[in-house]
């Protein structure tokens, strides 16, 4: 009996689902979606209070280049509007920092965050240019070894691992260029603004992305 109820509970619930998205398309509400993922690169600075301080007081809170990998998905809205969640991971290591003198081989920042967007995009003939902003949150996570080496099994005493989770708004402007109607090339820079404790950290700074999105 109850795989009958259940039965006819999706038959309803398949009608209703079918019913609102013809209302929906009916009045042009929902204009398709597009995804697809993006490398990228910035330099990012900020404050890190737990990065281990040298003998000489040098402070090993690094700032400097990074590099990294993630995605997007976005649902188009009437005319102008997307929304949707992006996610990214960036790498920041030692040899691209103001610290690399200091930090031995092996150290690290990595950074991996989350969340909602929402832009306002034209859409061009082979242009589409957007600007708008991503709320949400990640963490930090760093490796600071100030003596050793990376490819020695021998115990390193003077080192720190340290996490640190954040939340962040980041604005961003960028622009598509149309290959063809489903493949999108994409640019992008924005600015990050990391927020832990009412106080900006580490990361904050610009990035600038690369990538290919597909739409429907």
């Amino acid at each position: 009996m109850r795989y009958k109820v259940l039965f006819l509970c999706l038959i309803v619930a398949n009608c209703l689902a079918a019913q609102v998205y013809e209302e929906i398309a009916k009045n042009k509400v929902y204009q398709g979606f597009s995804g697809g993922m993006m490398l990228h690169t910035g330099y990012l600075f900020g404050k890190d209070k737990n990065a281990p301080v040298t003998t000489d007081g040098q402070s090993t809170s690094p700032q400097g280049a990074l590099f990294g990998i993630g995605g997007a998905l976005r649902v188009h809205l009437w005319k102008y509007l997307r929304t949707g969640f992006e996610g990214f991971v960036s790498t920041m290591p030692s040899s691209t920092t103001d610290c690399r003198n200091v930090l031995k081989p092996g150290s690290y920042v990595r950074v991996g965050c989350g969340g909602v967007l929402a832009d306002c995009c034209w859409r061009l003939e082979k242009v589409w240019p957007y600007i708008g902003a991503t709320i949400g949150g990640g963490s930090t996570k760093g490796l600071y070894i100030l003596d050793g080496d990376q490819n020695s099994w021998a115990k390193d005493e003077n080192s720190t691992f340290h996490k640190q989770s954040f939340f962040y708004v980041t604005p961003y402007v960028g622009c598509d260029y149309c290959l063809t109607k489903k493949v999108h090339i994409t640019f992008r820079l924005d600015w990050m603004l990391a927020i832990h404790h009412q106080e900006l950290v580490m990361p904050t700074g610009p990035r600038l992305y690369f990538g290919f999105m597909f739409t429907h």
